[in-house]
């Protein structure tokens, strides 16, 4: 499986819509049970493509296909809302923490101070790449914790 990750392009944003909704119809990684509409879902990466906002889809080359992504949309310019997810062949090969890093690194070089992130408690697997790569939890309700991590520009 010879993945690669590129800044989002338009080319790729049906088979992004298409990950997104079957790690969607998983059931348990998402706050989401489906995807948003397809022309929601055209709009919002156009405005990460022509906005810069730090994000990464993951490409598999043999498909040309994303099968990943991450980003990090602020509503204020300081504080990246981060979404991610990884189609399950993918998963537990380290993609997750390659692709965590280069939007990192992308939301240092926006000048973002601080990334945050929702997870649902039950989300093991998430919670520990999330820890592994400097997310601390700080704060939690019934079904979910919030992490952050601070960013040194």
């Amino acid at each position: 499986m010879p993945i690669v990750f590129k800044t989002p392009e338009e080319k790729y944003i049906r088979s992004y819509w298409e990950t997104l909704g079957e790690i969607c119809a998983e059931g348990k990684y998402l706050a989401l049970s489906e995807p948003f509409p397809y022309d929601v879902t055209v709009g919002f990466m156009k405005k990460i493509i022509d906005e810069k906002i730090p994000a990464v889809f993951v490409i598999d080359t043999e498909n040309d296909r994303c099968i990943g992504w991450c980003d990090a949309v602020s509503a204020d310019g300081k504080t990246g809302k981060l979404g991610m997810g990884i189609l399950r062949p993918y998963r537990e090969k380290g993609i997750g923490t390659k692709l965590l890093e280069a939007v990192k690194d992308r939301c240092a070089k926006n000048g973002y101070e601080r990334i945050e992130l929702k997870v649902w408690k039950s989300n093991i697997r998430a919670i520990h790449l999330y820890e592994k790569t400097g997310f601390v939890k700080t704060d939690e309700d019934k079904d979910t914790f919030t992490m952050s991590l601070e960013l040194k520009n």
